[in-house]
């Protein structure tokens, strides 16, 4: 079969996907739609009780020898729509519409993150040219609210010796390894006490923000830290509100602090501090506001407590904590105070930890740990998951490297860690022997309304899939 029927039938199976209502936690219908394709192709399969499937195929004549490959993408999409859509995504197949380069979705995300990846698979597992060893194809629930089904699996039916995830995003990359991460809530209760002094309101705003995993080495700074390192030099400063950013895993970008001072040179006052900070071109749009409010009716908390949340806030391990010394400019592990909600005396603030060496993962909760527990907040730990240790020694990656090249006229490939959290960590953990590489086409504008998939890329990547298989020992 020539490559443009496979790139055809790859396409087609996009779009039978995509006919499959598949929000995360109700893969049930992807997930007898894959049975099925398994039954009708008489291949080996399973089905967990988490609605992942593995389904394997034996080896093409004369591929009986080499080693065993695991193939894997994720079944579930992020659900988003256009405020006047009618489209309900219990029922509803997603409505494609096919340009002469790209597929998009009428008023809603297209789900090629991880459509096409499973359409990948389908492809693999069905198609007799293409020739290969024994493959394995895992197809995972729940990736976009933690990697749930990927945790869940049990992989001790699995004998592949390589992994190739098909959950990338842009064609001319591979991912070669991640970070594993937490989230951290420490909470707690303080008495109240009544406001004696002048109230007044912090409020910052127009900072860039961003992904707390990609994102956190552009030196774009974070609202929460900023609004307590602000207010730390006030004297007889007393919170009455602290509300800052919505999200763990995203760079807080605003803040509001309600608070009383006996400081009457307030905006000087942090004007000052705010002066030693710089700030890159991505913040530049930064307003910071003190307004002085008449309140008579709140109540706030008392110094001493004030003070300790200024001291968490501003010692917990915040930003870049550390670089690999692997691979260049990488980022091995980090901090985001991502969300700070303190009204009425109930103290919540949320972290996300992440770090590529589990080692070091453990050693910066504890020092969190250690600092919440001075301060006598409530620790609760989170959503844990491993990090993806990069292998310098990959045959997987040299042979990517070789196959891309054929493929592109010689053009080098990009290869890369990133600081944020992938299934193949996950995977990883479980199965350590594993030489793993992320691939995918490009998809441009995942989890949006304007979510994109790139056709030529498609047909490309197929092409460096197929030639990849062959070039396996």
């Amino acid at each position: 079969m020539e490559l443009d029927e496979k790139y055809s039938k790859l396409i087609n199976y996009f779009k039978e996907i995509s006919k499959v209502p598949r929000n995360s936690k109700e893969e049930g219908k992807i997930a007898d739609f894959l049975c099925n394709f398994a039954k009708e192709h008489n291949l080996e399969y399973y089905k967990d009780e988490n609605n992942n499937v593995l389904i394997k195929r034996e080896a093409s004549p004369g591929f009986e020898n080499k080693k065993k490959i695991m193939f894997q993408a994720h079944t579930d999409m992020v659900c988003e729509k256009t405020t006047d859509s009618i489209h309900d995504f219990t029922k509803d197949g997603i409505e494609i519409i096919e340009n002469l380069d790209t597929i998009t979705a009428k008023d809603t995300t297209l789900g090629a993150d991880d459509g096409v990846g499973v359409a990948f698979l389908m492809l693999l597992l069905e198609d007799n040219d293409i020739k290969h060893p024994n493959i394995e194809c895992l197809f995972t629930t729940q990736e976009e609210i933690g990697m749930n089904g990927a945790r869940a699996f049990d992989y001790s039916n699995i004998n592949a010796s390589y992994l190739i995830n098909l959950d990338g995003e842009e064609e001319n990359t591979a991912i070669v390894g991640c970070a594993g991460g937490l989230t951290m809530h420490y909470s707690k209760e303080v008495e109240l006490e009544d406001v004696t002094d002048n109230v007044y309101e912090l409020c910052i705003s127009g900072l860039y923000g961003g992904h707390s995993g990609v994102d956190i080495n552009k030196g774009r700074i974070n609202s929460n830290y900023l609004a307590a390192r602000l207010l730390n030099e006030l004297p007889n400063l007393k919170i009455i509100s602290f509300n800052g950013g919505n999200k763990d895993n995203a760079i807080a970008n605003s803040t509001k602090v309600v608070f009383t001072t006996t400081n009457n040179n307030v905006e000087d006052s942090i004007n000052s501090v705010l002066c030693k900070f710089r700030f890159t071109k991505d913040d530049r749009n930064v307003k910071v506001e003190v307004v002085k409010k008449i309140d008579n009716k709140a109540k706030c908390i008392s110094k001493a407590e004030s003070k300790n949340i200024l001291t968490l806030l501003i010692n917990l391990k915040q930003g870049v904590i550390e670089y690999s010394k692997d691979i260049e400019d990488l980022v091995e592990s980090s901090g985001n105070i991502g969300i700070v909600k303190i009204n009425e005396g109930k103290c919540l603030i949320t972290e996300s930890l992440r770090s590529s060496d589990d080692t070091k993962k453990e050693e910066y909760k504890k020092y969190n740990n250690e600092l919440a527990q001075k301060l006598q907040y409530i620790i609760n730990e989170e959503g844990d998951y491993p990090g993806w240790k990069y292998n310098p020694n990959s045959k997987l990656q040299k042979v990517y490297i070789n196959s891309y090249k054929k493929v592109h006229n010689n053009e080098e490939p990009i290869v890369c860690a990133i600081h944020a959290g992938v299934e193949c960590g996950m995977i990883y953990e479980k199965l350590p022997y594993l030489d793993m590489i992320s691939l995918g086409p490009d998809v441009k504008d995942v989890h949006t309304v304007n979510e994109t998939l790139y056709l030529k890329s498609c047909k490309k990547m197929l092409q460096t899939l197929i030639d990849m298989i062959l070039s396996l020992d």
